[in-house]
């Protein structure tokens, strides 16, 4: 994994150091230690993407996957727009740029940024969904990890492939995916999957 290096004002230098940055006298910069949980130190992390999804209000869909190390069941977490949530779509002209509304229901996948105050929610209610480095993008997002080893499991298997836990194809993967509807903006960088209507459906009656 590579290095992680920190954007860390002055003024904020000895906050980061209490959770676990160091500093490079070298490179002039203060970093993250291999052995280091890298999550406390989000804030400082610097963004490689500019937003391009955003939404009044968003889901929190909660379901059990097998972990690939272990192998136990496990909780993985995902968030979910509603339709009517906004998509930014970049032109060859950066004047061409805007903001267009999306009529379907949206499950975010390999986000890399989630604007305040997203980050405090999901430590709270899923503090294994967290941003890591993936070995297979080479980037970092925000994935999950198994409850009982905290190995990573990464979006495809949990997100993107179709009968995956949070991509359920029947009404009855569908209602094993638990909901809660978070009611405050949401901001991000990332990538997106159409939400399957069997999954929007169960989040429909579940409201």
């Amino acid at each position: 994994m590579p290095r992680i290096d920190l954007n860390v004002p002055f003024h904020e230098k000895d906050e980061a150091k209490a959770l676990g940055a160091r500093w490079d006298p070298q490179r002039r910069l203060w970093y993250v230690p291999d052995n280091i949980d890298s999550s406390p130190l989000l804030k400082w992390i610097p963004v490689s993407q500019s937003p391009n999804i955003r939404a009044a209000s968003y889901f929190l869909a909660e379901a059990t996957r097998g972990c690939w190390r272990c192998p136990s069941q496990t909780r993985v977490f995902g968030i979910v727009l509603p339709p009517g949530h906004e998509v930014l779509y970049v032109d060859d002209d950066p004047t061409g740029d805007h903001w267009e509304v999306a009529d379907e229901p949206t499950m975010l996948s390999y986000i890399a940024f989630l604007a305040d105050p997203i980050p405090a929610r999901l430590s709270n209610l899923a503090p294994l969904y967290r941003i890591d480095y993936s070995q297979t993008t080479e980037s970092f997002y925000w994935m999950n990890h198994c409850d009982r080893c905290g190995v990573k499991l990464g979006d495809f298997d949990t997100i993107e492939e179709f009968g995956a836990a949070l991509n359920p194809t029947t009404a009855e993967e569908a209602a094993r995916v638990r909901i809660r509807e978070l009611s405050e903006p949401l901001l991000a960088s990332c990538g997106s999957n159409t939400c399957g209507l069997e999954l929007f459906d169960h989040m429909r009656r579940c409201r």
